[in-house]
């Protein structure tokens, strides 16, 4: 019994953390720290933020990006996350999560810019789909987004080891170009991080577009 109490409890804390690293959770545990990066052609972003409780992080943000023949727009800005809901299934877990900005754009656009985004995503140890719709916004600038991922691990590991992911996103973006973003990538996944590398329209021959993802939990 003893035994049956102590497997129950470490599959508890395993949907707890484990799983939300895995579906690219937008905060680590408690009392962490998370880094979070995307460097593209089309755009880059990092984020860094602190989780004083569960379900709550707040941090700083910064992203660059241009639209068709615009200049590069910066928007700095304080970020807070939160966990809106969670579902903890026996071999799964889903979530919603809200995820925002307040700061200035400067660049091509200057002024008050705000990035209020949902996110969906929901994970087995085998399979992955997440569902984001973002608005990024300053005076005359509109750069709003949606995304959706699916993906698949080519086999199970232990908490402690490194498993490999394929991943597929889909992402549009107003007054971007491309418009329609499709990146395949390999997703290599640790308790504490994650790393994500992948080509960005692949079949545009000269125009593909190399894109690297990554996340620290420390």
């Amino acid at each position: 019994m003893l035994k049956q109490r102590t497997v129950a409890l470490g599959a508890i804390l395993l949907s707890q953390i484990a799983l939300p690293l895995h579906a690219a959770a937008l905060m680590g545990f408690e009392d962490s720290a998370m880094l979070m990066t995307e460097i593209g052609r089309y755009n880059q972003e990092w984020m860094l933020n602190y989780s004083p409780a569960l379900g709550h992080a707040i941090g700083v943000e910064q992203m660059r990006m241009s639209g068709k023949g615009e200049q590069a727009t910066t928007i700095s800005g304080i970020n807070y996350t939160g966990l809106i809901k969670r579902w903890n299934m026996p071999a799964a877990q889903a979530n919603v999560w809200f995820n925002g900005s307040v700061g200035e754009a400067r660049g091509q656009y200057d002024g008050f810019a705000y990035t209020p985004s949902l996110q969906f995503d929901v994970e087995s140890t085998r399979l992955y789909f997440l569902a984001k719709a973002r608005m990024i916004r300053a005076p005359n600038m509109n750069y709003d987004s949606a995304a959706v991922q699916a993906g698949f691990s080519f086999y199970e590991t232990g908490f402690h080891q490194t498993q490999p992911w394929f991943v597929i996103e889909a992402k549009t973006m107003r007054n971007n170009d491309p418009g329609l973003q499709i990146t395949p990538a390999l997703r290599l996944i640790n308790k504490n991080y994650f790393l994500e590398f992948g080509v960005t329209n692949p079949w545009q021959g000269e125009g593909f577009a190399p894109r690297l993802n990554a996340m620290f939990v420390f």
